[in-house]
């Protein structure tokens, strides 16, 4: 089963995608690692992200989409802009959408440690981290 754990920052959503278990997982190194949305007020460029997305999760055969939940209020809270991603991509139909509280994220990582593979990037740790929270 594939997992793509997306972490949303400003207008692009990062993405990473793992199989397996948490025991013994699978990294896939991707392109593209990220899909940004240009202009939010703008209903063609809108629909181009939704399109991305929805294209690298069939392309990818993603069986599970798992995003790092966000704050709506307080320090750490997420833009709006950041909030539409978010339910663009939960309007995804051909698979199971879920949110992960970054608590859950951190117990995880807590509990088992894993090592991050090589292809990662930096900017996408936050990704691996919801990914791996998700894996059996």
């Amino acid at each position: 089963m594939t997992i793509c754990g997306i972490e949303m920052s400003g207008s692009e959503a990062r993405l990473v995608l793992l199989g397996g278990t948490k025991a013994s997982f699978e990294h896939t190194d991707i392109e593209p690692k990220k899909i940004k949305l240009t202009d939010d007020e703008n209903p063609d460029e809108v629909k181009a992200f939704r399109d991305s997305m929805f294209a690298f999760f069939r392309e990818n055969q993603v069986a599970l989409v798992v995003i790092k939940k966000r704050g709506k209020k307080g320090e750490y809270s997420g833009g709006p802009v950041g909030f539409k991603l978010e339910g663009i991509i939960q309007l995804y139909e051909e698979c199971p959408i879920t949110l992960i509280a970054p608590q859950k994220i951190s117990a995880a990582q807590k509990s088992l440690s894993p090592g991050k593979p090589a292809s990662l990037r930096k900017y996408q740790y936050g990704a691996f981290e919801t990914a791996f929270s998700a894996l059996p």
